[in-house]
């Protein structure tokens, strides 16, 4: 509880109400934006309306997520490094490498860059998400002595020095936001103070002052380190409504259950609308196909969520059990069995 007694926010195993539905809904403005944008790849034209109404949401969309995702730093430092990594290795590099290969097999083929190239592997197409991740779960041991500020601050200061819009700025800018939510998680009477309406109000006003910049001004404000804390202030806002809501006891299920498939979602929506907008574009309206795009994700999408915890869909999205753990005992050979954060 805070000071003046308002409950965190917290169940009593350390998950976060909020969480999920907070997912769910930047998940959901994805698949908004990717229908329209699939198309535009091929080069439909959409109509300024939905370019600038996903322009708005830019500087919420993966800011949120990356957020979410560092809150959950924490809890996975707490275990032993070779399990850790394992961890990892299970839920983050697997279904990375098998989305590749499926964006491969469907819609992805970069001109002069095989298979086997490095570059091939490196922020993939739609899956850089995972990949960034991935690079910041794999050195967040390293500040784990360190006060939690310090990663923020480092990667505001590499997201400032390095060559705007390249993979590694754009490394460095997300970063921010995974570091800053793993910081948060650890300082709950801040996290529970800034998602109070007396403080979020005035973060939605900031908030949206800076989508109708974004929605102005795309492509500059796209990695702006200095516009992060507006980011940030839109995903507080989010974190204040939805948790009003569950206090409420609003039903706010299909927004949780999109929040906690939120891989499933993210891996499977971009090959379906691929496929879609590649055999329709030319038949029907670019505006029908993205319509046929978000209701094809959502099925699709909805459907291996449903079946996530059953052989073989469950290897979509994880490794197989036998080898994690044979990553985890082989990782124990060559790295102590403490704890992440000791």
């Amino acid at each position: 509880m805070t000071p003046g007694g308002r409950s965190t926010g917290a169940s009593p195993g350390g998950r976060i109400h909020w969480m999920d539905s907070v997912r769910g809904t930047a998940i959901l403005l994805l698949l908004l934006w990717h229908a329209s944008a699939v198309p535009e790849m091929y080069g439909a034209e959409m109509p300024d309306a939905i370019r600038a109404v996903n322009a708005f949401f830019l500087p919420f969309r993966m800011p949120t997520l990356m957020l979410l995702s560092g809150m959950l730093l924490a809890k996975s430092l707490s275990k032993p490094l070779p399990t850790y990594y394992a961890g990892k290795f299970a839920m983050i590099l697997w279904p990375y490498v098998v989305w590749v290969l499926i964006a491969k097999a469907t819609f992805l083929d970069i001109e002069g860059m095989p298979w086997w190239h490095w570059r091939a592997w490196y922020a993939t197409s739609y899956l850089w998400f995972l990949f960034f991740i991935g690079v910041y779960y794999l050195i967040a041991p390293a500040f784990r002595r360190l006060p939690g500020w310090v990663p923020v601050a480092g990667a505001a200061v590499l997201g400032l020095v390095l060559p705007y819009g390249t993979t590694e700025q754009r490394m460095a800018y997300f970063a921010v936001f995974f570091f800053a939510g793993a910081w948060l998680a650890r300082r709950r009477g801040v996290l529970d103070t800034l998602t109070q309406w007396r403080v979020a109000a005035p973060l939605a006003v900031a908030a949206a002052g800076f989508g109708i910049a974004a929605a102005l001004w795309t492509d500059p404000l796209q990695y702006a380190v200095w516009g992060a804390p507006f980011s940030l202030a839109g995903s507080l806002f989010l974190a204040a409504l939805y948790g009003s809501l569950e206090r409420g006891r609003r039903r706010l299920g299909a927004l949780r259950f999109a929040g906690r498939s939120s891989l499933v979602y993210y891996v499977s929506h971009f090959p379906v609308m691929a496929l879609i907008s590649e055999a329709l574009l030319g038949v029907l309206p670019p505006l029908l196909v993205a319509a046929i795009n978000l209701v094809a994700a959502l099925v699709v999408g909805t459907l291996l969520a449903a079946a996530k915890e059953r052989i073989p869909v469950c290897w979509l999205f994880r490794a197989p059990r036998p080898l994690t753990r044979g990553v985890d005992r082989a990782l124990g050979w060559v790295a102590p069995r403490r704890t992440a954060t000791r």
